[in-house]
């Protein structure tokens, strides 16, 4: 075999994209994670009224509603390896339809429950699975940015994609067909893939052997000098104190953020009944939209003005998590709506900043096994 071909078989499958592609992918990724979070969203905004319909306590909602993190912290864990080993475009197709079809028919599963005898049983079977399907999203989006992005893009871009899990609680309440995305995946994929085998051959090969020198530098910036396709270097990892630090700060800013993601519309609504639910379910999620996309940018600006990967990743963590635990604090001195809305907007605002710091953290940390630092590190994220 040839140089060049050898080349190809090496490259062909984690090229860098072209400018054309990087804008195709992000904006799927966007729309995609939206459509993701817009169907996680709907039982938490839909809480208070099956509530009253099948009769829960406080305690009932809050175990339906947390068991789905079951299923989807542990997928979280294996997704990333095996998105890293398979490639996350095979995945996405099949885990999004399984979420998909699970969100589309829940209040026909969640009748069947209560048929059968064994509602929790079954509710929380519903909720685990749904878990375990949208667990695989985000470790393989994570793994395809790393593959196909330099170090200077991925942060921007995987920063911007994650932003549509915020648009996604804004736009909870339209109706859409989930089952498009799964054919869009499937078209995307195609399409690529036939690009790879078709037109500009020439013009394809001297970009793989550029982009070799890129992708060998990369692998020069992780630590413990890993290649694509050895292992993980946990011990590595597990042995720095900026991994912890990291993991910590996920831990933390999580928590604040899916206690707000999960209990908002119930504490507004128990608390205020006469207020606009229009109001307090999409105020918040506008606010963490905007600063969501503005905080990539932000971190951007700051790399190129020759400020340290470190440095900008404290500055806009910092930030993030100050600002919520600020906000928080407050929440217990305010007395009416407007200033609890106005309170709450603002956490969700400093909750944004997030993805200027410890959200792309595993394209610093390991570029080339990203989807498995993922969810390894992001298993408390959701």
């Amino acid at each position: 075999m040839s140089q060049t071909g050898r080349l190809d078989k090496a490259f062909s499958s984690k090229r860098l994209w072209t400018k054309w592609e990087t804008k195709l992918w992000t904006l799927n990724f966007f729309m995609g994670t939206c459509t993701l979070y817009a169907s996680r969203v709907a039982l938490p905004i839909c809480a208070v009224a099956m509530a009253q319909e099948y009769g829960w306590n406080k305690t009932d909602s809050g175990t339906i509603m947390s068991c789905f993190f079951w299923g989807y912290a542990i997928t979280q864990v294996i997704a990333g390896g095996i998105a890293d080993l398979i490639g996350g475009e095979k995945i996405l197709t099949y885990t999004t339809l399984i979420w998909s079809i699970l969100t589309l028919f829940t209040p026909q599963l969640f009748d069947f429950a209560y048929w059968s005898g064994y509602p929790l049983f079954m509710l929380l079977l519903v909720r685990i699975f749904t878990g375990v399907g949208q667990g695989f999203h985000l470790p393989s989006m994570a793994s395809i940015v790393s593959r196909h992005l330099t170090a200077g893009d991925k942060g921007r871009v995987f920063g911007i994609c994650l932003a549509g899990s915020h648009f996604g609680s804004v736009i909870a309440v339209c109706r859409f067909d989930q089952l498009d995305l799964v054919y869009f995946f499937k078209k995307l994929r195609d399409h690529t893939g036939q690009e790879r085998e078709t037109g500009d051959g020439k013009q394809r090969k001297r970009f793989f052997q550029r982009s070799t020198h890129t992708r060998k530098g990369e692998k020069r910036t992780e630590w413990g000098g890993s290649s694509v396709n050895s292992a993980v270097p946990w011990a590595v990892l597990f042995s720095h104190p900026s991994f912890w630090a990291a993991s910590v700060a996920q831990y933390c800013g999580a928590n604040a953020y899916f206690t707000m993601f999960s209990w908002l519309p119930s504490y507004f609504s128990d608390s205020y009944p006469h207020a606009r639910g229009v109001v307090y379910n999409v105020v918040p999620s506008l606010s963490i939209v905007v600063t969501s996309l503005i905080a990539p940018f932000m971190a951007a600006r700051l790399l190129s003005r020759g400020k340290s990967i470190t440095f900008t990743r404290r500055l806009m963590e910092s930030a993030s998590l100050i600002g919520m635990a600020f906000c928080l604090l407050m929440v217990s001195a305010t007395s009416s709506f407007y200033t609890s809305l106005m309170v709450f907007t603002l956490a969700m605002a400093a909750r944004g900043l997030h993805h200027g710091g410890v959200s792309v953290n595993p394209h610093d940390f390991a570029p080339n096994h990203t989807g498995s630092v993922f969810g390894g590190l992001f298993v408390e994220h959701k």
